[in-house]
């Protein structure tokens, strides 16, 4: 599976694997995607000037729980900047539903592991939709934060974006079909990590044979659907209908 970490600074606890968003990251349909965000991440956005944009995409299954952290570190410039000042954090559901992260706090506290001093600015903590997340920071001036998604105390994996195989194909708007080439890209690609890929496309999604074991499908057509083949846990096969 061609899954790539995005390796950043040391995270808030020694629990939440390091994610770097870049500037390539400015658009929802490009971010990368964690696969179970239920697992422990801390995700790292440095902003240089005011109105510049991050996003990374999570996927939650219905009764998991939404667990995301808004921090900065005590640490020149952002620590000196105003609540007003500091980037707005706003994260999106499967259904569309927006959820301000909105700054309440500035709870400092010291984080052991990588020896650096931070501060908790909002946190929450709800009941998951099934689907795909999205976070959006966007900047009001030179600032680096920090959002800490789930609690899961084990390594996570990422999705990236791209145009080769094993990377997810990017988001297109309104995709009614798929073109073999994008559906192939899941190739490679985990059973889970796929059908992630596949939701974060809104594209249907469905098992036709794993490990020679063949299912009962519909024969209808569909050309936003793709219907894979399962080897050992990974994507061996995908046929586009």
């Amino acid at each position: 599976m061609a899954l790539a970490l995005l390796v950043g600074a040391s995270a808030p606890s020694h629990a939440h694997f390091p994610v770097t968003l870049s500037t390539a990251h400015n658009k929802a349909g490009t971010s990368p995607i964690l696969i179970d965000g239920t697992i422990s991440f801390a995700v790292y956005a440095n902003f240089t000037k005011a109105k510049e944009e991050r996003f990374v995409r999570f996927a939650l299954e219905k009764k998991e729980e939404l667990n995301l952290e808004y921090l900065i570190l005590d640490q020149a410039p952002t620590n000196k900047l105003k609540n007003s000042q500091l980037p707005t954090v706003v994260v999106t559901s499967p259904s569309g539903k927006r959820i301000n992260l909105t700054i309440k706090e500035r709870t400092p506290f010291y984080e052991p592991f990588g020896k650096k001093n931070y501060f908790y600015l909002a946190r929450i903590n709800q009941s998951a939709e099934s689907g795909i997340y999205t976070v959006r920071a966007t900047a009001k001036s030179r600032a680096s934060i920090v959002v800490a998604i789930g609690r899961t105390e084990t390594r996570g994996d990422v999705l990236n974006v791209g145009m080769t195989k094993g990377e997810c194909p990017p988001t297109i708007a309104k995709e009614e079909t798929i073109t073999e080439m994008r559906a192939t890209q899941l190739i490679g690609m985990t059973e889970k990590a796929a059908e992630v890929c596949a939701a974060a496309n809104s594209w249907m999604f469905r098992v036709g044979e794993r490990d020679g074991e063949q299912f009962p499908v519909t024969m209808d057509y569909r050309s936003n659907r793709v219907t894979v083949s399962v080897v050992s846990g990974t994507i061996s096969a995908v046929a586009i209908g």
